[in-house]
């Protein structure tokens, strides 16, 4: 299974014509909030569906700002980060993938990508595609699935 993971998209879709031209057949798109509908227009755009939780930039109606999924035996935690406090510390982040027996972290927020594995757990910030911060470039989440094993990387747009 291939999932794109994307977030901190801010309503700006021009990179999708650039971004997405190389990638393989994606199943699942997961959006990581601020502006999380954004990921539901990709989606349609390739044929997929999408996952979102909301971001600190989203309608407060959208209540759900954290999900637990189980994907090909993997357990996956997409959260937009903010509630973590991730600015500051992975620690909150870390201590709850523990608690739930966690494969994957997925979160956003920082509009900074991010991959690292600590003790068996994966975390995965897409960057921004669009509004990318510190320097960056806009970048975006690739993950890869099979029921034994991961593969993760962040790839930019150029």
């Amino acid at each position: 299974m291939h999932i794109l993971v994307v977030g901190d998209t801010h309503g700006r879709n021009d990179w999708m014509n650039k971004g997405i031209k190389a990638l393989p057949k994606i199943d699942l798109i997961l959006h990581t909030g601020d502006h999380f509908r954004d990921g539901h227009v990709l989606a349609n755009k390739m044929k997929s569906q999408c996952i979102s939780v909301a971001g600190n930039c989203d309608p407060r109606n959208h209540e759900v700002t954290e999900r637990t999924l189980e994907i090909d035996g993997h357990r996956i935690f997409l959260t937009p980060g903010h509630l973590f406090n991730m600015k500051r510390s992975m620690n909150n982040l870390y201590f709850k993938a523990q608690q739930s027996r966690i494969d994957i972290v997925i979160f956003g927020h920082t509009h900074v990508s991010y991959l690292e594995k600590t003790e068996n757990i994966w975390f995965l910030n897409p960057g921004s595609p669009s509004v990318p911060r510190a320097g960056r470039s806009k970048t975006y989440g690739l993950i890869q699935l099979k029921p034994d094993q991961s593969k993760l990387k962040i790839l930019e747009i150029t």
